[in-house]
């Protein structure tokens, strides 16, 4: 056996765990929600710190979101796509939220004086949900032609703004095996997407 085929079989296994478990989290077994915990909080807690770079903050945004794992796991649907990337995408988008909220802090002055005040953003606009949205389907098509782990990793990181780090996590591959797979699935669509007409289109998306 292979270096990559032990690594893909480990994945494979993992990711059919953490959907079993996030079946059991939907039927209120707390017992499962303590072993996501244990098989995910590690890689999660490195990805996170890689964009947030303060401890007490990833603490924070790692327990809204796996809360949020727990209230929404009746939503994972394995058909489409695996537990691991269904959470990690939780994960980032409490990320980013912290991240805008804490670039939208503002002073203000009242008469007693200066005080913070914090514009909330419990997610993306419905602008950018429909733009993320929009740009998925017209790559649906183009995503059908390339090998199925080079399409999730475009997918990943074109629709999803997934970071070569988060997607090699998120695929259980190494980070430059991610980059390499974004970088040749996007060569072999680019001239098929300029044939269908889609790339003006797209263009005016991204």
């Amino acid at each position: 056996m292979t270096r990559r085929t032990e690594r893909n079989d480990k994945y494979t296994a993992l990711n059919a765990e953490l959907a079993a478990h996030l079946s059991d989290c939907a039927a209120g077994n707390r017992n499962a929600f303590a072993e996501i915990y244990r098989l995910t909080s590690g890689k999660f807690t490195a990805i996170l710190m890689g964009m947030i770079h303060d401890e007490a903050t990833c603490a924070d945004i790692m327990q809204k979101a796996y809360v949020s794992i727990w209230t929404n796991a009746y939503r994972y649907d394995p058909v489409k796509g695996k537990a691991f990337t269904w959470m990690l995408v939780i994960m980032r988008n409490r990320a980013l939220d912290a991240l805008r909220a804490r670039s939208r802090y503002r002073e203000t002055v009242t008469l007693s004086g200066p005080i913070i005040e914090r514009l909330e953003d419990d997610g993306p606009s419905p602008a950018e949900s429909t733009k993320a949205w929009m740009i998925s389907r017209l790559l649906a098509p183009h995503l059908a032609q390339l090998a199925p782990d080079v399409a999730e990793a475009v997918k990943l990181s074109t629709v999803d703004g997934m970071s070569a780090r988060e997607i090699g996590e998120s695929l259980g591959v190494p980070t430059n095996t991610a980059k390499s797979w974004v970088r040749r699935g996007l060569q072999r669509m680019r001239k098929d997407i300029e044939r269908s007409g889609d790339a003006k289109a797209l263009n005016e998306l991204v």
